[in-house]
């Protein structure tokens, strides 16, 4: 990539653990392009999904060294009345979420498209998922080591060695986030209208995939429904279900996925970055055909080298 120099450029920081986890290896992409990024996450002071900004709780990430301040916000950011209904008429009428924003003020039309950097830099305000390793790959062996968990629990440690010494595959199957509020059921409502799961198909013949070309596979199942597991997974092979870290200690099933020896994930980010830690040199990644959201094709989400199914 070439090297910038120029005025600072904000990243908005939104969404569960897996969205913040691609806002931030794109922010800090950027900076190692000599580019003076910093994050914004002021959103998270209304947010009341999943647990909330989970950057700095998780791993060892200075983030507050990283935060744009009040005053630089005000002069990028578009904060006027109807922000999103202005970002859907443009959507609707132009297929473009920008053309009724503030011109220092870009939002990312595909959440999985690769835009480069000497493209995004005549914005000021970056508003978006980043959901493609094509922004960060060449910074893997950094965010390997930024995303280091901390403070792991000893049934967390004994099962890591457990999956050492086998031919683990780490099987997710994410259902849909529970309702905490009665404010969260219309979140629901638009989650199940425009967002997939992936069917028991797709985890069948997953799963008949290592079967028939791995070594006696030792499954793995972390999952949001254990009774959706229980009921619809076959009962004649080695499956494991995890199910003891839950709430606030729900991101400790994305270090387990990324210890096994193999994954298959399900259509979310959470799930995508627990495959993309992994560090098996002979892994072998199994991921939907087609991805969550019903109304935009994912580009360059999933990388070459995993498999589709």
């Amino acid at each position: 990539m070439e090297k910038y120099e120029q005025e600072m450029i904000i990243v908005n920081i939104l969404g569960g653990l897996g969205n913040q986890m691609f806002q931030y290896a794109f922010h800090h992409s950027l900076r190692g392009e000599n580019i003076n990024s910093k994050i914004n996450i002021t959103d998270y002071q209304n947010y009341s999904l999943h647990n909330g900004l989970e950057l700095s709780k998780i791993f060892d990430i200075p983030i507050n060294d990283q935060i744009a301040a009040e005053n630089e916000l005000k002069t990028i950011k578009d904060t006027a009345s109807f922000f999103k209904m202005r970002k859907l008429l443009g959507l609707i009428l132009f297929n473009n979420p920008n053309m009724f924003i503030k011109r220092t003020h870009f939002i990312q039309p595909n959440f999985s498209k690769f835009y480069s950097f000497n493209y995004l830099i005549k914005w000021k305000y970056l508003e978006g998922y980043w959901q493609t390793e094509k922004y960060f790959i060449h910074k893997r062996s950094e965010l390997l080591n930024i995303f280091e968990w901390k403070n792991v629990s000893e049934i967390n440690q004994k099962m890591i060695i457990k999956f050492s010494a086998e031919n683990s595959v780490a099987v997710h199957i994410r259902r849909y986030d529970k309702v905490k509020s009665f404010r969260n059921i219309l979140y629901h409502i638009k989650l199940r209208m425009l967002w997939r799961v992936s069917s028991k198909q797709y985890y069948l013949k997953a799963i008949q995939y290592f079967i028939l070309h791995t070594y006696n596979p030792q499954f793995y199942v972390f999952t949001d429904n254990v009774q959706w597991a229980k009921k619809n997974l076959p009962n004649n092979i080695n499956i494991t279900i995890v199910d003891w870290n839950r709430n606030e200690d729900s991101h400790f099933d994305m270090l387990l996925m990324s210890k096994c020896k193999n994954n298959i994930i399900s259509m979310s980010s959470f799930s995508w970055w627990g495959a993309w830690l992994n560090q098996n040199p002979k892994k072998i990644i199994v991921a939907p055909k087609e991805w969550a959201l019903r109304l935009i094709k994912d580009i360059n989400l999933i990388p070459i080298e995993w498999i589709r199914i």
